[in-house]
């Protein structure tokens, strides 16, 4: 018996078509324009009609379109690959805090499959905090102090003003995607200061560690010989353009350490 080992084409058709968003957030500086990128994945040739609206249901702080925002079009005529709707804020000189909109996919004209990820958070971030400089998204990169190169970890981080706290950012995604960190910055003195024993949730759910009441990840200051102190401050450094370095960060899950890092925060 003979059998071949050429590599046969894998052909789609139009009932393997899909269209969705390729992101689930965004956030977009008040005096900036942001991309928000919807997919089409399908056979060469697929094309539709892409309708999306503007949804806030739950929103405590919404923007409202034509106000606060406008975007280029809620119709959107794509093949295949990613085709962008352009978002504007609407700019103004009064500090009112950071407004939030979704936008969802509600139909498309060829009748193609929507992806799970069919609605994307637009947060428009007021250019007017004091902290404007540190709000944003971050590449990080967090060597181990474990294993150097093997352990090394890449963190994808957003930050938001914290109400009623102009001093103050959260952070998201820490640690693959750790939620709910807080972190005080001091302008004068150029300093980040993360307050110890913070709780970042199921940071590395990604990685099977997703047991509620065990693998829970919690944020100390830690030493490179992988020992921690529960009561001081992680302080780092803070840059004009936006760029962060914070060292001793350790992350301790089940009351043993997981790791502990040099980061390194760059400004998306």
């Amino acid at each position: 018996m003979v059998t071949s080992c050429e590599q046969q084409p894998i052909l789609f058709d139009t009932s393997n078509s899909v269209v969705g968003f390729s992101r689930t957030s965004l956030v977009v500086k008040e005096n900036a324009t942001g991309e928000i990128n919807i997919f089409l994945g399908g056979a060469l040739g697929a094309a539709t009609d892409v309708v999306v609206e503007v949804d806030v249901t739950g929103i405590a702080n919404p923007a409202v379109e034509g106000v606060d925002f406008n975007l280029s079009t809620k119709s959107l005529s794509m093949t295949v690959g990613e085709s962008a709707i352009v978002v504007t804020p609407v700019d103004n000189d009064v500090f009112g805090g950071d407004l939030k909109f979704g936008l969802k996919i509600v139909s498309n004209s060829a009748g193609y499959m929507i992806a799970v990820q069919d609605m994307i958070t637009v947060t428009i971030s007021d250019d007017e905090h004091p902290l404007k400089s540190w709000i944003g998204t971050y590449d990080v990169a967090a060597p181990s102090y474990t294993v150097p190169g093997a352990w090394d970890e890449a963190w994808e981080v957003t930050t938001s003003p914290v109400e009623g706290e102009p001093d103050q950012l959260q952070l998201d995604g820490v640690g693959l995607n750790g939620t709910g960190l807080i972190a005080t910055f001091d302008t004068d003195a150029m300093t980040i200061t993360i307050a110890p024993g913070q709780d970042i949730g199921l940071a590395y759910a990604d990685w099977g560690y997703d047991v509620v009441g065990s693998d829970e990840v919690t944020v100390y200051f830690g030493y490179p010989d992988l020992t921690w102190d529960d009561e001081l401050d992680i302080v780092g450094a803070i840059e004009a353009n936006g760029n962060m370095t914070i060292d001793g960060w350790c992350h301790i899950m089940g009351g043993y350490v997981w790791d502990v890092f040099n980061t390194t925060w760059t400004k998306q």
